[in-house]
């Protein structure tokens, strides 16, 4: 199965200020198209942290698909676009059709009224400044276009807006269909209990571990409301039914809802 990872880029996620939302949805379309997520990293507006972390997951070779998230606006703190330039050792250029798009979008957005002008800023200049080689994600809410880079070998390395509500759009539209195909969708099953501690799971679990290595299984408590589900998940049905039904059989102390 293809691996994926996700880093997504923002002071205001490591300050707290903001939720990183991204990285849930994300992974989670990422799962349901048989790339799952392997690796999450958030790190800061800082050239160097991002291009660390972008090199680090290029190293990785089971990593098919990689996501850098944020940092692709018009401030001096958006870095994303300048740091995969140094991680991918690629120029900058500016992209001419990117900035005619973007006077497109002032001029149907009321923009250029405003300012008097279609003409772009620096801010504007610097969301169509890329990477050479870059294949470009149109960005039908915003601004700033999401990028593709294939780095080989069925390898491919996006960058992707920050504000959830473009960065979903670009993936929607774009990245899922043209892609992600190829994957293999895992199988889920669950058993849902009422008042199970988890400790009632621990024996029967870790000879299951050693007995299906090719079934993720896992524990997820809600104390608070007195729940707890049992959770298998792997690319052979079959295995994975075998393994839950396993669980059943092996905790008769408690019955599953």
């Amino acid at each position: 199965m293809p691996d994926s990872s996700i880093i997504t880029v923002g002071n205001e996620l490591l300050s707290g200020f903001t939720q990183d939302t991204n990285s849930s949805w994300l992974a989670a379309r990422l799962f349901a198209r048989g790339y799952p997520v392997r690796r999450i990293t958030i790190v800061g507006d800082v050239d160097s942290e991002i291009v660390t972390a972008v090199r680090e997951d290029l190293a990785r070779r089971e990593l098919a698909r990689i996501f850098v998230c944020g940092g692709l606006g018009p401030t001096p703190d958006d870095r994303t676009y300048g740091a995969l330039a140094l991680a991918l050792e690629r120029r900058l250029h500016y992209d001419r059709p990117t900035g005619a798009l973007m006077q497109g979008l002032m001029f149907s957005r009321g923009v250029a009224a405003r300012r008097g002008t279609a003409e772009l800023n620096a801010g504007n200049r610097r969301m169509a400044t890329i990477p050479e080689g870059a294949a470009v994600l149109r960005n039908g809410p915003g601004m700033a276009p999401g990028l593709a880079f294939d780095l080989g070998g069925d390898r491919i390395l996006f960058a992707l807006p920050g504000p959830p509500h473009e960065l979903q759009s670009i993936v929607e539209q774009l990245v899922l269909p043209r892609y992600l195909g190829g994957g293999t969708s895992p199988t889920v099953r669950e058993l849902h209990y009422r008042l199970a501690p988890e400790s009632a799971f621990h024996d029967v679990m870790r000879r299951l571990e050693a007995e299906y290595p090719d079934v993720s299984l896992g524990s997820y408590p809600q104390a608070q409301l007195g729940r707890l589900t049992i959770r298998a998940t792997g690319i052979d049905a079959d295995r994975v039914e075998r393994a839950i039904e396993a669980v059943r059989a092996g905790v008769t102390a408690y019955q599953p809802g």
